[in-house]
Formats: C-alpha cells, sequence, structure tokens
C-alpha cells in the first residue's frame, strides 16, 4: 500500500494543522533532545555517543527565556519529561523548536565551531522537515535572509516564484526576504513584512525609473512612468487604459495604502491580510521589473 500525503484520503483536501498534535509528540521531543545534545555537547564517550553538558544547557534555555520573555520552566526537568508532564506542547513547544532551529542554524555557520561537525546540524535540521511535512503541519523548515526558523507553508505555486525572486546577491532580494520571514515567521511583524515589501519594490524600481534621483519613493517613481507613459507588457482595454500603464496603479497603491504609513495622519495597525496583500504585490512586482516586462516608451 502506497502512502498518501496527510489529509488527502478519498480525495479530501489536505488540511495543514497548527500546534503539536499528540502523533507528532514523541518526534518533536526527540527532535529537541537531540538538538540540545548538539548544542550542548560536553563530550563524547569511548564509544563516540555524546553526552549532554547539563549547565550549557540551563544557559541555552535562560536565553530562551529572555528571548520569548517567559518563564519556560524548562529548566525544572529533562525536555522529554517537561513535555510530558505539561500542557505545553502546543505553544512553547513550538516556540522552543524554533529557538533550537535558530541556534542549530548558528553554530552550523560557525567556523570556530567543529564539533559537533556541520552536516550533523545540517541533517538534523532536514530531520525537523521531515517530521514536519509527515505530521502535516502548517509550519515547516525557513530560511530568509540568512535566518532559519519556522515558516508557514504556502502555495507551492507561490512558493517557488519567490524563491526565485529572493537572490540574495541583490537589495530587492534580501529586501523580499526580509518581508518574507516577517509574513510567515513564527512571530510575524505585520508592520515591518510591509515596509519591507514597499523597501524591495524600490530596490529595484527606483534605480530603472530615476536612476538620478535619490529622494525618489515608489508613489513617486508611478507618477514619472504615468508622465512618461511606462509600458506592460499587459494593460487593460484602450478605453480603460491609464498613461503609464496598470503596474504603475499597484506600485503607487502599494504605497498609498500602508496603513501606518510614516508620517501619515492617525496610523492604524496592519492586519494580517494586508500585510500578504503586500508582500504578494512586491514579489509580483519584482519578477515583473526583474523579467524586463516594465520597459521606458522608446524614443
Amino acid at each position: 500500500m502506497s502512502w498518501v500525503p496527510f489529509g488527502m484520503e478519498e480525495g479530501k483536501p489536505s488540511v495543514l494543522v497548527d500546534g503539536v498534535p499528540d502523533y507528532m509528540k514523541k518526534s518533536l521531543v526527540d527532535w529537541m533532545m537531540q538538538a540540545e545534545l548538539l548544542l550542548c555537547c560536553g563530550g563524547t564517550s569511548i564509544y563516540g555517543e555524546k553526552w549532554l553538558d547539563e549547565d550549557t544547557r540551563y544557559e541555552l534555555i535562560k536565553e530562551f527565556d529572555r528571548r520569548t520573555r517567559q518563564e519556560s520552566h524548562l529548566c525544572d526537568d529533562t525536555t522529554n519529561k517537561y513535555f510530558e508532564e505539561n500542557m505545553n506542547a502546543d505553544l512553547i513547544g513550538l516556540q522552543y523548536t524554533n529557538y533550537l532551529l535558530m541556534k542549530l542554524d548558528e553554530d552550523m555557520r560557525d567556523e570556530q565551531c567543529i564539533f559537533p561537525s556541520s552536516e550533523e546540524f545540517h541533517s538534523h535540521i532536514q530531520n525537523l522537515d521531515t517530521i514536519l511535512e509527515e505530521s502535516g503541519s502548517k509550519w515547516k523548515v525557513g530560511e530568509r535572509n540568512s535566518i532559519c526558523g519556522l515558516e508557514e507553508r504556502v502555495d507551492p505555486a507561490m512558493q517557488q516564484m519567490v524563491d526565485n525572486a529572493m537572490d540574495s546577491s541583490s537589495g530587492y532580494g534580501q529586501q523580499l526576504s526580509e518581508a518574507w520571514h516577517y509574513m510567515f515567521g513564527r512571530e510575524p511583524n505585520y508592520s515591518a513584512a510591509y515596509e519591507a515589501a514597499i523597501k524591495a519594490v524600490e530596490s529595484i524600481a527606483l534605480p530603472m525609473v530615476e536612476p538620478n534621483n535619490k529622494d525618489s519613493t515608489l508613489s513617486k517613481a508611478a507618477r514619472v512612468m504615468r508622465d512618461q507613459r511606462w509600458e506592460f507588457q499587459i494593460e487593460a482595454r484602450e478605453e480603460n487604459n491609464v498613461p503609464g500603464g496598470v503596474i504603475q496603479l499597484l506600485m503607487s497603491g502599494l504605497m498609498n495604502s500602508q496603513p501606518d504609513r510614516h508620517g501619515g495622519p492617525d496610523p492604524v495597525a496592519v492586519s494580517r491580510e494586508k500585510a500578504q496583500a503586500a508582500v504578494y504585490s512586491a514579489v509580483f512586482l519584482v519578477q515583473c521589473f526583474k523579467a524586463g516586462l516594465v520597459r521606458r516608451p522608446a524614443s
């Protein structure tokens, strides 16, 4: 009998689960304990088995409590007993997993860390992604702008589009990466996601539209495109068309719809829906400029 992905039995749509369901709990706790062993390795036995340095684990958990601004009481017991005897697996479990993931990634990139090996760290990070995927979790291992952590799953087609646009060597790629992390990371910041989305589009569009104007903004560039009648490969019907194309309307709308725009009257909190619309719009705009689909009219 072949394996069927979670939630797809008898043609049912996949349903991703949040938190730590019972069937995933043991696997996740085992992963946490192995992560602690890698991060707090006090040495190896004559048989090559690693042993946990309790003092280092204590310092690790104290840092976790400081970063999450809570008293987890993880120091009071071993990790497996803690999650067996407490009802904290959903909240603390995902927070601690996200924290351990970040620390593993840091140590893997640390050139001074030669034991355990970076291969062990990388393999263990991959193991977590497998656990989450097989459990039908809404979370997956993501890396955005050199930050490794838990990240929400999104539509695979959109994910591929975003990954293609996130070129770490470019300013727009780094800003888009930051926007994605703020939007879909374990601790989202919708205001920062919206702001980074704008900066991503500005990073690629402004040098093309107004290369000599250091004070240009997204809305100013949109006005220039309108006045110069820039071209986009898809336009509305002739009677509904606008100078500079529909693309400049989206650029202007992205800038002017920011709820907590600096200097604006009565700023309001950025909703998840508005931040997501901004990030998705930025992905589309970056891809269009990157592919040369937005052009200055021939003189």
